[in-house]
């Protein structure tokens, strides 16, 4: 029944057509109705009819435009996973492009004062200490007491880690001197007047003073590693900044802040080298008095398993124990 029902209204005007020549003929050809209706109705008929004609030509020309717009439809629904696919692979390398962005505007080049400055500001908040370079000359002479100082006012832990060169590797003392003397001009500069030995007499100091300064402050947690290789840059962690100098504040260093990659990356970096290095076993030092002597400094390499060379004389010893107790920061 709807397929009859659909097919009246599709052709509407050609029922209407025959139904009215049909009944038409059959009046005209029994004389029922006057010559004039009779000719009216064939008009009617065939304004129909024309109507029936002028439907199916538009319904001719409009179908090939359909059917181009639906296979155009088509074609294009077909490429949109393609496209979609390019716009995520867009979105993903603008979302890569921003986060290195981000990264980037994490880290910050130092200068001058800004070094000073900055690592200052470091030492006034920190509850850790990771170091990783050469002697460790600052943080022996600067880092420690000031942290240490803090911690026993703010009655709270602090914990210190250093990697610094094997004083007892004659060899690697050497090259380390002699390059840092070597990358200088100015025959006023501080590093022309270094050598292996006053190398030794720096890390042999720096070690004195982890034993001395934890003696003084049990709750400082502090650990040494010794390595066998040399490193251009210092690395200086606490919670929430990494820095990395080269020699000082008269050369540009980067300063990276907590929470982002580079700086969780560069932590498990320094942990990972540390474990590699020779850790001390600090807790079987001897005990230190305030200024220690020394019998105490070579009592206390012995327990270390770190003996002193051969041609270190006593006035070499009381040079350590000064470079220990009484350092003076190196970039003043």
């Amino acid at each position: 029944m709807r397929v009859v029902v659909r097919w009246l209204g599709v052709n509407t005007e050609a029922v209407l057509a025959l139904v009215t020549a049909a009944i038409v003929g059959v009046l005209g050809l029994s004389g029922a109705v006057p010559t004039s209706i009779v000719n009216s109705a064939i008009l009617v008929t065939l304004a129909a009819l024309a109507l029936s004609v002028l439907r199916d030509r538009w319904n001719a020309e409009t179908e090939p435009n359909a059917r181009v717009t639906l296979l155009a439809a088509h074609q294009s629904l077909e490429l949109l996973p393609t496209h979609i696919e390019r716009i995520s692979v867009i979105e993903k390398t603008l979302s890569e492009r921003r986060a290195a962005l981000d990264e980037g505007s994490t880290i910050t080049v130092l200068r001058g004062n800004d070094i000073t400055e900055s690592l200052t500001e470091a030492r006034s908040e920190a509850k850790e200490w990771i170091f990783r370079g050469g002697t460790a000359t600052f943080v022996r002479a600067v880092v420690l007491p000031e942290c240490v100082q803090r911690a026993r006012s703010n009655h709270r832990p602090l914990r210190v880690r250093m990697e610094i060169l094997d004083p007892g590797n004659v060899a690697l003392c050497e090259r380390y001197a002699n390059f840092f003397r070597h990358g200088v001009e100015d025959p006023n500069e501080d590093e022309q007047t270094w050598t292996a030995k006053g190398t030794q007499v720096e890390l042999f100091a720096t070690i004195v003073a982890s034993c001395w300064w934890k003696q003084r402050y049990p709750p400082l947690e502090i650990a040494v590693a010794l390595s066998p290789t040399m490193t251009l840059f210092r690395w200086d962690m606490t919670q929430n900044r990494l820095f990395i100098t080269e020699r000082g504040p008269r050369f540009p260093a980067l300063m990276i802040t907590e929470g982002r990659f580079y700086y969780d990356y560069w932590r498990s970096e320094l942990l990972e080298h540390f474990n590699q290095a020779r850790e001390l076993q600090l807790r079987k030092a001897c005990p230190l008095s305030a200024q220690p002597t020394g019998d105490e400094v070579r009592e206390l390499f012995s327990r270390l398993q770190l003996e002193l060379p051969d041609d270190f004389t006593d006035d070499d010893v009381q040079l350590i124990i000064r470079q220990a107790v009484n350092a003076e920061n190196p970039y003043t």
